[in-house]
């Protein structure tokens, strides 16, 4: 062999800095001190008794009991219209043959 490195010999190289990469990982997370605990206040609660309350109204209501409206107004108009009809010729623009249409589906 001339020196080179094989797939094989890299797969292991890789799957061991692997392994030390999590093997790092773990010690980092296992150094660590556990987290302190959040201290959580809960303000006092209060309670107001409901007190009842009297609305009177200083006018009596408003009802409507007719609207008047105004006749509908008709207006008629006159239109004429006349139609005239012109005869109009087409004439092809190209004087090449038409080609046959044939369709080639195959089943």
């Amino acid at each position: 062999m001339s020196g080179r490195p094989t797939w094989g010999s890299a797969a292991v190289t890789g799957l061991a800095g692997f392994a030390s990469g999590l093997l790092v990982a773990a010690l980092l997370i296992a150094g660590r001190s556990a987290p302190r605990p959040v201290e959580v206040t809960t303000p006092p609660t209060s309670t107001v008794p409901a007190v009842p309350v009297t609305v009177t109204a200083s006018a009596p209501p408003s009802t409507v009991t007719s609207v008047d409206t105004p006749p509908p107004t008709t207006t008629t108009s006159r239109v004429e219209v006349t139609v005239t009809s012109t005869s109009t010729s087409v004439s092809p623009t190209s004087t090449s043959p038409a080609l046959p249409l044939t369709s080639s589906w195959r089943d």
